[in-house]
C-alpha cells in the first residue's frame, strides 16, 4: 500500500503521439484534448512537431540525421506550439524519441548524431522544455561495447549539459533494442556514463514486453536479433527496487501503458513485412491503457509501477499508449476519449496502488 498524498502529488502527462494516428488529429488537437483531459502536462513527439510544420509550409524539409532541413521552420511552429501550451495551462515535460545515437566507433558518426541533437535543442529551448528522451538503439550495426555505447552518450550529455537552461537526458530502454533492451542495461550504461543530467525514463511496457512477448508472436519471428531477459520479471522487479532505491534521483520519468493481446501468425506477419522485430510491431499498434475495457491489456502494470515506488521514487508519470485499431480512425473524437480515459485509467492506478491492489 503506498500513501494517497504522495501519490496525488505526482505529476502527470499524456503524450502527443498517443492522442490519434490519423492525420486529422493534428499536434493543436490534440494538446487542447490533453489539457481539457485535466493533464498539466505533455511530450510532445517530434514527429507531431514536424507534422505541424509540415501543414503550414508546402514543401517543408524533413530534419535529418544530421540535424539539416528547414530549421527556420520548424523553429516558428515550435514557437506557436509553445504559445498554444501556454494559453491551454501545459507544459512539456520532454521532446522524443531521440533514436540511433550510441554506440558508433567512427566519430564522423557521432559528430553527425551530435548535429541532431543540437537541432533538437534548439527546439526544446523555445518550448521551455528541459528533458529530452533518447531510446536504446536497434541498429543492427551498433557496436555490443557497452564503454563505446556510453562514450557517445557521455558526449551527448555534455552538450546537453552545455545548453541554457541545462538539458536532460532520460535514456530508455526499448525491449527491441540491439544490445540495449532491459532496465538492467540501461542502469549499467547510467552508472558508465556518470553525467548529473543522465538519467533513466523507465516504462511498464518496455519491462514488461520482452518477457512476454512469446504470447504474442510465432517462435520464429523472435529471431536471436534481441537479447532474452536473463532473469525472470518477478526477479527483476525485485532487483530493481533493491538497485534504484539509492538512486532515485537517477529516475527522470515514468512511462505507463500496457500491452493488448495480439494474433502471434498476424503480428509476426506485420513485423515481417515491415522489417522490424515483433516487439517493435507489437508496441507500435498493441499498447492500451492499464485497465482499459475492451482492449485486451494483460501486462502486469501494477507490479512494475510498485516496484518503482517501492524505491521511494515519486517523480512524474506520463501516459504512452499506442492502439491502432481504434487511434487511427478518421474520427474527432479519438483524441477526446483516450486522453480522457488516460485520466481514468490514472486514477484508478492510484486508488489501486491506496488499496494494496484492491478496489
Amino acid at each position: 500500500m503506498f500513501d494517497r498524498k504522495s501519490l496525488e502529488a505526482i505529476a502527470t502527462s499524456y503524450a502527443t503521439a498517443s492522442a490519434g494516428m490519423h492525420p486529422s488529429h493534428t499536434l493543436p488537437v490534440k494538446l487542447k484534448a490533453i489539457a481539457e483531459a485535466g493533464f498539466k502536462w505533455t511530450e510532445i513527439a517530434f514527429s507531431d512537431l514536424e507534422k505541424y510544420a509540415s501543414s503550414k509550409h508546402e514543401n517543408y524539409r524533413k530534419i535529418d540525421g544530421a540535424g539539416s532541413g528547414d530549421v527556420d521552420k520548424l523553429l516558428g511552429a515550435a514557437e506557436e506550439i509553445h504559445e498554444l501550451c501556454r494559453r491551454l495551462g501545459l507544459h512539456v515535460l520532454t521532446m522524443m524519441p531521440f533514436s540511433e545515437f550510441e554506440g558508433y566507433e567512427d566519430k564522423a558518426t557521432v559528430e553527425r548524431g551530435l548535429q541532431r541533437a543540437r537541432t533538437w535543442f534548439k527546439m526544446l529551448k523555445v518550448l521551455e522544455c528541459q528533458m529530452l528522451q533518447v531510446g536504446s538503439s536497434d541498429d543492427p550495426s551498433i557496436s555490443s561495447d557497452f564503454g563505446v555505447i556510453a562514450r557517445n552518450l557521455q558526449a551527448l550529455a555534455d552538450e546537453a549539459g552545455a545548453q541554457d537552461p541545462p538539458v536532460r537526458i532520460a535514456y530508455e530502454m526499448w525491449a527491441w533494442g540491439t544490445h540495449v533492451n532491459t532496465w538492467e542495461h540501461t542502469w549499467e550504461i547510467c552508472k558508465r556514463v556518470d553525467r548529473p543530467n543522465f538519467g533513466l525514463c523507465l516504462d511498464t511496457f518496455q519491462i514488461s514486453a520482452i518477457h512476454r512477448v512469446a504470447e504474442v508472436s510465432l517462435p520464429s519471428a523472435l529471431g536471436d536479433t534481441v537479447p532474452p531477459p536473463q532473469t525472470a520479471l518477478a526477479d527483476s522487479l525485485q532487483n530493481l527496487t533493491s538497485t534504484l532505491a539509492p538512486h532515485t534521483s537517477k529516475i527522470f520519468y515514468l512511462q505507463i501503458s500496457d500491452g493488448a493481446r495480439a494474433d502471434p501468425a498476424a503480428l509476426s506477419a506485420k513485423a515481417g513485412a515491415q522489417g522490424i522485430h515483433v516487439l517493435y510491431a507489437w508496441s507500435n499498434e498493441h499498447r492500451p491503457l492499464p485497465f482499459q475495457d475492451g482492449c485486451g491489456g494483460f501486462l502486469p502494470v501494477l507490479d512494475v509501477v510498485s516496484a518503482i515506488l517501492a524505491t521511494g521514487w515519486r517523480g512524474p508519470w506520463s501516459y504512452e499508449v499506442f492502439f491502432a485499431e481504434d487511434q487511427g480512425k478518421d474520427d474527432p473524437d479519438v483524441p477526446r476519449r483516450w486522453t480522457t480515459a488516460a485520466m481514468a485509467s490514472h486514477e484508478k492506478i492510484i486508488a489501486l496502488l491506496e488499496g494494496g491492489g484492491r478496489l
